[in-house]
């Protein structure tokens, strides 16, 4: 079976070139997540503990205030980048060696690929279909896909292009 799943991935590299970009943005946003809540954790004056460990870590991330939570986001969105560029670049495009000043140039590249992603969509169709009166969960869920392939197109033929 495993054979079979190997062989199948090999002769369809564009689907298996997905399915490795999917799997990086999974692990991406759950670090993401996880560095965002920690440093709330961190960063907020916690709340009495309520006898409940799970309420109570929930609580004193809740405590956050909006200058804490920027500084999370923050962290987490530069901690994310980073790691996002890592596992893209050797999982997902498997770009092999390249010195420095290269590897240097399509981090920059990277991050503001991702900035551009954020501005445009996480900020400028979220704000547009919020004016148009969509819901926030489908909203979130619109502006996920456009982020994801936008984010996808310009890391493949812009960032880590072959040739």
């Amino acid at each position: 079976m495993i054979r079979k799943i190997q062989s199948w991935l090999e002769s369809h590299q564009k689907e298996y070139e997905l399915l490795r970009y999917l799997i990086a943005g999974g692990l991406t946003t759950l670090l993401s997540l996880i560095v965002s809540y920690g440093m709330c954790f961190l960063l907020a004056e916690r709340p009495p503990y309520s006898g409940r460990l799970t309420g109570w870590i929930i609580d004193s991330i809740n405590c956050a205030t909006p200058a804490q939570l920027s500084i999370a986001n923050t962290v987490s969105w530069i901690i994310a980048v980073l790691f996002a560029f890592w596992i893209n670049r050797v999982m997902v495009f498997q770009v092999k060696g390249g010195s420095t000043a290269k590897i240097g140039t399509e981090l920059v590249q990277f991050a503001l690929g991702r900035l551009l992603s954020f501005v445009l969509f996480e900020q400028g169709i979220m704000l547009l279909l919020k004016w148009l009166g969509v819901s926030n969960v489908i909203n979130r869920i619109i502006v996920l896909i456009f982020v994801m392939v936008f984010n996808y197109v310009i890391s493949k033929f812009w960032i880590f292009k072959k040739g």
